[in-house]
């Protein structure tokens, strides 16, 4: 067997790929261009083998080698042993060593090229190891001591020993030990806390927590093409490569993976430890937002720091909320701008850029995450220090829920939380005309009484939901509630009533939740004359309110809580005149409403991104004009069916945004944040039936709803009445 051959083929990626059919080496550079591994090894206890022989050629000359015999294994081998001749053992999908694989005598090679992978345990005289396809596991506790291949769909993870060089294509998480040479190539990805003889590198070295950084016991070379992604964590803990020999930069690019997470104040990572540092960086990649990173260049080492850059923290913002909060922040003034002077850090070393798959190697999964950076404030706030810390993805997002513009729906869910209360009233008064009533010669309602009675009680059951409309955080509420009331005819046109009610109503978006416990009182009255009536009502609601807000981004987290007390009363008056003849009710009507809020000021209590919420009053006016359409059916068995159906117009007048002012409670300024807009105009619409089942008793479903462009809801209800 001629495995002694020192030529290198003039396209050695094609020879390779034609002699195992594997095209997906293509992306392999030439081995002609590539840093020689002998210029770089410094091992000890160095094989005695030719280690200046490449070893894709050595492996390529093998393959091809007329002496060579080829067993294929596709299931399941408890032992593998070769003979006396030069063994090829290729192991495909279903294949696996449950035992040791023996070589034999020659020169053996395993070619591993099975998609699903698996584990190579004990392996015994074997020179080389050729990975195309699968993720595999190897611990051999010295073996290959001509060399280890993996290409663009292999994965290999070296949990033992490696006698000889490695070249990958693919993907090589070292963390054992390769004695000699490891190259990786263009579009190959290298990581591991394991030890190599020496290391150059043309595609990415991956240096992170879940696979530590490597130790180089020679030279480390990175060529202009080389990408080293370097992660940073919130605890201070960054990998450092230590290197025995030469660290030659060769104007690689660096690019910065900052994991999510609460920052210290300040902090410096040791990139390189070396013998002697040679060159710099051509480029450093991040996506930070509002911190800058420098490198420091010595004789024996790389360092890096981070330092405030001078763009407003508002600037990120992309909505006014956002904005506001960002210039609402009062940043620590004795922020390190650590500068670097142009002797140690030309400016065009450092590139902002976002990140750019066409030209950037891919990271592995465990680093794919863009998030923070390391920052250099010396804030007592958390919230604002992540958001320092935060890239340019992630600083929109933190601005707008950090600004919690969501108390200021408050407001406008509990009014809306009282609509139902006052429609209760409106309906009482309402089913006077259209069941049981007294009627003049053109069938037009004479009484304001119900029956015969002049008193009545009447008990409503609400169900309503709504969705107010918000361009981040749709805010959902829903209101449960049972109302009573009493009325009593006064004279022939005047009605009088008293009401009293409870509701509980649970509002929730993506950052907040909350309850609202409200207790109704209420009066109003009926003025009935001939086809006109005239009705009118007040109420007066008193709120205890709870709510929680969520904050989490780039691993800060809170959980805002706070408690407040607010007021509400309401007032309206309709007017309508019946057009009906006989059984058939034609109500036009008209109405104007007044509707007022108050909330006392509180304190949310959490973390560091809790607000002062400052106490606000808000009230606002509305009219509305419709129809409404009722006809009274009695049955044989005597009993009256009342089917009935309104639609109108609503129109809100002034100021259709609810302004609410807060602050951090450490660490800002006040600001303002509005909630969403009243609608202007709405659809209001109704219809339900009511059963008289006697002269006393009346039982009423309704349906409810109301929709404008910024808000909808609707409703359900249920009402008995009974007169006496």
């Amino acid at each position: 067997m001629p495995i002694q051959h020192t030529y290198r083929p003039h396209n050695l990626a094609l020879a390779i790929a034609l002699a195992l059919g594997c095209t997906g080496f293509s992306h392999a550079q030439d081995p002609t261009t590539a840093t020689a591994p002998s210029a770089l090894v410094e091992v000890t206890e160095q094989p005695d083998v030719g280690l200046k022989t490449d070893p894709l050629a050595r492996l390529s000359a093998f393959i091809g080698a007329s002496d060579t015999q080829t067993t294929v294994i596709d299931s399941p081998q408890s032992v593998v042993k070769g003979g006396d001749d030069h063994d090829l053992i290729i192991v495909k999908n279903g294949g696996s060593f449950k035992g040791r694989a023996e070589g034999g005598g020659g020169t053996n090679v395993i070619h591993l090229d099975a998609s699903d992978g698996g584990t190579l345990g004990d392996t015994r005289n074997f020179h080389g190891l050729y990975l195309s396809e699968g993720s595999w596991t190897l611990s051999s506790k010295g073996d290959f001591i001509e060399g280890v291949v993996v290409l663009n769909d292999g994965i290999l993870t070296n949990n033992g020993k490696i006698l000889g060089d490695a070249v990958t294509v693919g993907q090589l998480f070292n963390n054992g030990e390769i004695k000699g040479h490891v190259d990786v190539v263009e579009g190959g990805t290298f990581a591991g806390s394991g030890t190599v003889g020496s290391l150059g590198v043309h595609g990415l070295v991956d240096i992170n927590r879940l696979h530590g950084a490597p130790k180089v016991r020679g030279d480390l070379s990175l060529s202009e093409k080389a990408v080293l992604a370097y992660e940073v964590n919130p605890d201070g803990s960054a990998g450092t490569i230590k290197v025995g020999g030469t660290a030659s930069l060769g104007g690689a690019t660096l690019k910065i993976v900052a994991m999510p997470g609460e920052y210290p104040q300040s902090s410096q990572h040791t990139i390189i430890e070396a013998k002697k540092v040679e060159g710099e960086f051509g480029k450093v990649l991040h996506d930070l937002a509002y911190m800058e990173p420098s490198l420091q260049y010595n004789k024996k080492t790389v360092g890096l720091t981070y330092a405030r850059n001078g763009v407003p923290i508002a600037s990120f913002a992309t909505s006014e909320s956002g904005q506001a909060f960002g210039q609402s922040i009062i940043e620590p003034q004795n922020i390190a701008q650590t500068q670097t002077s142009s002797e140690s850090m030309p400016s065009s070393i450092v590139e902002k850029t976002t990140e750019d798959s066409a030209t950037t190697a891919q990271p592995s999964a465990a680093t794919s995450t863009a998030a923070v950076a390391q920052q250099t404030s010396t804030s007592t706030n958390a919230a604002v220090t992540a958001l320092l810390a935060s890239d340019r993805a992630t600083a929109p997002y933190a601005l707008e829920i950090l600004a919690g513009d969501s108390n200021a729906n408050l407001a406008k869910a509990t009014l809306n939380s009282d609509g139902p209360v006052t429609a209760t009233l409106l309906s009482a008064m309402r089913q006077l005309n259209n069941t049981g009533v007294s009627y003049h010669q053109n069938r037009t309602p004479r009484l304001a009484a119900g029956s015969e009675g002049s008193g009545r009680v009447w008990l409503q059951a609400l169900g309503h939901s709504g969705k107010l409309d918000r361009e981040y955080h749709p805010l959902q509420h829903s209101s449960q509630g049972l109302v009573l009331g009493a009325d009593r005819q006064v004279d022939e046109h005047w009605r009088l009533g008293v009401m009293a009610g409870q509701s509980r109503t649970r509002q929730k978006s993506t950052e907040l939740e909350g309850d609202l416990d409200s207790w109704h009182v209420g009066a109003y009255a009926l003025l009935q004359d001939g086809p006109m009536s005239l009705r009118m009502g007040a109420t007066h609601n008193s709120h205890d309110g709870n709510s929680a807000r969520r904050v989490e981004f780039s691993g800060f987290k809170d959980r805002p809580k706070g408690r407040y007390d607010a007021s509400t009363q309401q007032a309206f008056a309709e007017v309508g005149y019946n057009l009906g003849r006989a059984n058939f009710s034609i109500e036009p009507f008209a109405s104007v409403g007044y509707q007022r809020y108050q909330r006392d000021s509180f304190t949310e209590k959490g973390g560091d991104a809790a607000l002062n919420v400052h106490g606000q009053s808000e009230e606002n006016f509305s009219s509305a004009f419709g129809l409404r359409l009722a006809k009274l059916n009695t049955l044989d068995n005597g009993v009256q069916l009342s089917p009935r159906v309104s639609a109108g117009w609503k129109h809100s007048y002034g100021k259709i945004y609810t302004e609410t002012r807060q602050r951090l409670v450490t660490g800002g300024n006040d600001y303002s944040v509005y909630s969403a807009p009243l609608d202007r105009n709405s659809l209001m619409v109704d219809a339900g039936v009511d059963l008289k089942l006697s002269t006393r008793n009346t039982l009423g479903l309704g349906l409810t709803g109301e929709m404008g462009s910024d808000s909808r809801s609707h409703g359900v209800t249920g009402q008995w009445r009974m007169t006496f």
